[in-house]
């Protein structure tokens, strides 16, 4: 599977997407179904309410027929090749040639924002970006094709895009494309009147959102209500949202691509931030499509142009965040945009953005149709470029130089960018010799086009090809020591706190070992809020925070939560009173002890210590069938007791004693019990949410 490799930091793909995919295929193999909840971290969480499971994204279903964790490497493949031949198609639609065309696709899908989203993992923001250009290419061929046809299709590309599981991605990406749509209608159309194009924009828009709605909702009303029950009901507060707004001095990296630091070496003194911003920062796109986009805005002014140009500052100005008021009329005023954080995510659009505009600047070139004007709008003959290629490259020349003497020391970062310009410049002197006469050679022209795109296919690449890796998944899943010590347990159904990290969620799901935390960005609040009780002095943030490793000082929340182990790399000796607590494994300062007494994941208590803090009374019950939508559970009574479980109380659980229902009611807020009467009982609880039926 592809990795990351070097000093890793975004472990997306080890610890989310791979355990996502593993736990969706394997539950469907084994014959439980869909899986609608799972049970394997937070002590239980909708899966169905993290859009980022991808559950009705139709490419993940590929996992049921192949190995999810080789189907990684080509799958960031699939995502990489459809962003660029969407972009090429949607380019075509531009009127530019294909290999302008082709010179766009190949600069976006290798740039920094597509390339970097490999290294980080981030494979929801993949496939969430492949449906952006075919967005937008429905919303251009809606001017010159049938409206209704295209208006539908946008609705499609915006469903997957929703399905995709990347809601902050699709919202920005919609909002975007809609930016175009009616810039286009009412910008430069052939449209006549101005009731028509409200008429065509009301036709289009409606079309598309309709359809988007309606195809996503599946995932969408589940997500909806989750977000209910989740840390982010409200939103975010305003710093949060901000948490890694692009910096000013970010803009180096369209030239140098390292000059805040390298995450796979020492982060030197001008890095801005933790190495995650290399990846959210990303906007290097190429030596050779900064200088295309500057022969563009001289020479080939067009309504296009300049669309590009706006929706490429508005993105970079919104990636400001915190920088800039922009993002701050956004999250105040449009709903949806509080919700999320990393506002240079909307760089995307920047990046897309230049990619067009250099396809128009190396038409300039090369398509004789195109007609090369000055700044002021007199006509030149196409000698007038070389010039200004020139003085291009002696100023970006001047830069590298100046980056050079400043940073003497750290000169390998600057080897990406200092081959770009010297392949640039190069091409630039030899390019007048291939068009030194009024009709130049058709192959002079067709080597030169390929000199150009083998040297911007060298520059992405001596940039890109650094943060990618391949390991076999024997390696990524390696057991820690530890697992076989905690494997040895008789009883199946326990949980474990893991303090450390060093049991990820995916190593633990192949291991068939629970977890109470986990590694997602949204939780159930009402749990966090029980979970952090074990911990009191730690929790000074906001709900949006879920941090974990201060020293433990109610161990009565763990043994409710059904811990039986606890993974730590600090000492708890027996002077801190704690019954039962056994230290089990000690080695390279990884302990792990065991809670000899704790609650076992179904038991009975006496219906008088129901409000009791903790009950002594507790008589265990057997569980015959626990799957992640269905649990089954055998009691036999001879007094009125409650049942409880140590799963959480969430809307869609039901509760069935043989064909009687029951109601489920909140066990210290956030646990699930039902009322039994004297005899013997099978109690089915059984996942599946009403909003779904919708």
């Amino acid at each position: 599977m592809i990795y990351p490799p070097g000093n890793v930091v975004g472990n997306d793909v080890t610890a989310l997407g791979s355990f996502w995919r593993s736990f969706f295929a394997t539950s469907i193999r084994n014959g439980t179904g869909i899986p609608l909840w799972n049970p394997y971290v937070f002590s239980g969480t909708p899966f169905i309410g993290d859009p980022q499971t991808q559950m009705f994204y139709p490419f993940v279903w590929l996992s049921l027929f192949f190995n999810s964790d080789l189907l990684f490497g080509w799958w960031f493949i699939f995502d990489v090749f459809l962003i660029g031949a969407f972009t090429f198609l949607f380019a075509r639609t531009l009127t530019l040639s294909k290999y302008a065309a082709l010179f766009s696709a190949i600069t976006f899908m290798f740039s920094a924002t597509v390339v970097l989203r490999v290294y980080a993992g981030h494979l929801s923001i993949l496939d969430a970006l492949v449906w952006f250009p075919l967005i937008l290419l429905f919303y251009e061929r809606s001017f010159t094709h049938n409206r209704i046809l295209n208006g539908l299709g946008a609705g499609i590309a915006m469903a997957l895009m929703v399905l995709s599981g990347m809601v902050q991605i699709a919202l920005y990406g919609m909002f975007v494309c809609f930016v175009y749509l009616i810039a286009r209608t009412f910008f430069f159309t052939t449209i006549p009147t101005f009731k028509d194009k409200i008429k065509h924009l009301a036709i289009v828009a409606f079309l598309s959102l309709f359809l988007c709605a309606a195809v996503s909702a599946i995932q969408i009303l589940p997500t909806w209500e989750y977000s209910q029950f989740s840390n982010r009901d409200v939103g975010v507060d305003y710093q949060f949202s901000t948490t890694l707004s692009l910096p000013a001095s970010a803009l180096e990296t369209l030239i140098i691509p390292d000059a805040l630091g390298n995450p796979l070496g020492p982060i030197t003194h001008n890095f801005v931030s933790p190495p995650v911003s290399y990846w959210e920062f990303g906007i290097y796109l190429g030596i050779l499509p900064l200088f295309l986009v500057a022969l563009a805005l001289i020479f080939h002014r067009t309504r296009y142009v300049f669309l590009f140009l706006f929706l490429a500052l508005f993105s970079l100005l919104f990636s400001f965040g915190a920088y800039f008021p922009l993002y701050r009329i956004f999250y105040d005023l449009i709903p949806g945009f509080s919700m999320f954080r990393v506002p240079a995510r909307m760089l995307f659009a920047f990046t897309f953005s230049l990619a067009v505009i250099a396809g128009f600047g190396i038409d300039v070139i090369f398509n004789s149709r195109i007609s090369v004007k000055h700044t002021f709008g007199s006509v030149f003959g196409k000698s007038v470029l070389y010039p200004v290629c020139a003085c291009i490259a002696a100023a970006s020349g001047l830069i590298l130089l100046v980056s050079l003497l400043t940073r003497l020391f750290d000169i390998m970062y600057l080897m990406p960018a200092f081959l770009g310009w010297v392949a640039f410049v190069a091409v630039f002197c030899i390019g007048p010799v291939f068009l030194k006469s009024d009709t130049p050679a058709k192959s002079h022209i067709n080597v030169l086009k390929i000199v150009v795109i083998c040297i911007l296919i060298l520059d992405l690449f001596s940039f890109g090809m650094r943060f990618i890796d391949t390991k076999p998944p024997s390696e990524v899943f390696k057991n820690p020591d530890f697992v076989s010590v905690i494997k040895n347990e008789t009883d199946p159904y326990f949980r474990i706190y893991d303090e450390t990290g060093l049991l990820n969620q995916n190593i633990a799901y192949r291991n068939n070992l629970f977890l109470i935390s986990g590694y997602a960005p949204t939780w159930l609040k009402e749990y966090r809020t029980f979970f952090v009780q074990s911990q009191p002095d730690l929790y000074n943030a906001g709900p949006e925070s879920w941090n974990q490793g201060a020293t433990i000082k109610n161990f009565d929340i763990l043994r409710f939560l059904n811990v039986r182990y606890i993974i730590t790399k600090r000492h708890y000796d027996s002077n801190i009173g704690v019954s039962g607590l056994e230290c089990v494994y000690d080695n390279d300062s990884v302990l792990v002890y065991r809670l000899n007494v704790t609650y076992p994941r179904a038991y009975l208590i006496p219906v008088s210590e129901f409000g009791n803090d903790t009950p002594l009374l507790v008589q265990p019950a057997q569980i015959v069938r626990y799957s992640p939508n269905s649990i089954v559970v055998n009691v036999t009574t001879l007094n009125p007791r409650y049942l409880v479980l140590s799963e959480i109380y969430y809307p869609g659980w039901t509760a069935r004693d043989n064909s009687n229902t029951l109601e489920i009611l909140r066990y210290h807020d956030v646990f699930r019990a039902v009322y039994l009467d004297p005899g013997t009982h099978q109690v089915s609880f059984t996942y599946f949410p009403r909003i779904l039926t919708i």
